[in-house]
């Protein structure tokens, strides 16, 4: 099957798009009110960059494969900023992307992981709401697809098109239960946070905080690390490949943690036998550079975790949180994790300070905290007593 065959999914048509006229042509022939699926695929961790690869959107009547190599997808714009919902599933991810591609994030989420945690659901993958809320067991043969080949093959194609096949009538399932519950605007709540919450950005300067062991390198030698791992992104970045492409994180830890002498040296030490000659020596001059310089522009490592005295507190409130979540059918991880708590026990801000979470749990953690209320063990649950 070519991509220029027939194909329908769920008695929807499926239409592959790999010219602007296409998209134009079809955009032309929906309306910008009606509610829209998207899902994507991409590669990731093969260059330094993600890589869109295809984009799936879905009317009630038409599903479209967009080919993000041949076609722009700024004529999307008018449907993002559109009064329609965006449905997707899990949308962190695909919304960074599209909002590369497009310029815009859709004006409105629904999110339908984040819906089925507030009706209990543990973090729910989309395979599993389908078959939970339509009946439908997708195949997820093609889960490990290269999705930049051309043509894909009619099954691929299919699997692509099965992501959004069933979001509409997910929604609207996931929909009357939570109404039933009166749990549609704690939901909305969250699926805007995830909405308006920009793609993640490291200081360069912070990039050795990731490092696999970094708490292992000397204060003195710390300085030394944070030029590097400035050097390694740079060159990654430029080159659009993989940190680890340039220099695995062992080699980069032990190249600070004990600095080479010379050019022979460094070549001995493991993961650096191939380095090119002129970085070999960027970063001989880079660390020696830093072993002469005062600390000053170092940037610490931060503490990790609430203070050993604050833990005994923080597990306990912890099992508040998982017990109201229980008492609720709640995804315990929607309504307050380990962190969360952490950072309330802690005096810092917290995601437990939105309004539908401090009704919920928070107001009685503050009142477990002042003292204004206990909790107790009756029968099997945990109790707060006031």
């Amino acid at each position: 099957m070519t991509p220029r065959e027939p194909l329908t999914i769920n008695d929807i048509v499926v239409e592959w798009i790999d010219s602007d006229e296409q998209l134009a042509d079809l955009l032309a022939t929906r309306d910008v009110t009606v509610d829209y699926a998207l899902d994507t695929e991409f590669i990731a961790g093969q260059a330094y960059f993600t890589e869109l690869s295809l984009v799936q959107i879905a009317w009630p009547d038409r599903i479209a494969l967009i080919d993000p190599y041949l076609v722009s997808l700024q004529p999307l714009r008018p449907f993002f900023e559109g009064p329609a919902d965006a449905i997707l599933h899990a949308a962190q991810g695909d919304l960074e992307l599209l909002e590369l591609a497009v310029g815009v994030r859709p004006q409105h989420l629904f999110d339908t992981q984040i819906a089925g945690q507030f009706l209990g659901l543990s973090t729910p993958s989309l395979a599993h709401l389908v078959q939970k809320l339509c009946g439908v067991a997708l195949d997820k043969t093609h889960q490990r697809t290269d999705w930049t080949v051309r043509p894909l093959a009619g099954d691929v194609r299919h699997y692509a098109a099965s992501d959004v096949a069933y979001l509409h009538t997910m929604k609207e399932k996931l929909l009357e239960d939570l109404s039933r519950r009166g749990r549609v605007e704690w939901m909305l709540a969250e699926c805007e946070v995830v909405r308006t919450t920009p793609a993640p950005s490291t200081d360069p300067h912070e990039l050795w905080w990731r490092l696999t062991r970094a708490t292992g390198i000397p204060s003195g030698r710390q300085l030394g690390a944070q030029r590097l791992a400035v050097l390694r992104d740079s060159r990654a970045r430029s080159r659009n490949r993989p940190a680890s492409h340039i220099l695995t994180d062992d080699a980069l830890v032990l190249l600070a943690t004990k600095p080479p002498r010379d050019f022979a040296e460094l070549k001995k030490i493991k993961g650096c036998h191939a380095l090119p000659e002129p970085f070999a020596r960027e970063i001989l001059q880079l660390l020696n550079t830093a072993a002469h310089e005062s600390p000053g522009e170092l940037r610490r490592l931060p503490s990790s975790g609430v203070a050993p005295e604050l833990e005994p507190i923080v597990n306990i409130l912890l099992a508040v949180a998982n017990q109201r979540a229980v008492d609720l059918d709640i995804d315990a991880k929607v309504l307050g994790t380990r962190r969360d708590i952490a950072d309330l026990v802690s005096q810092q801000p917290t995601r437990l300070d939105v309004p539908w979470r401090a009704s919920l749990l928070t107001d009685d953690l503050r009142r477990i905290l002042s003292g204004q209320a206990t909790i107790a063990v009756d029968g099997s649950k945990i109790v707060i007593r006031t």
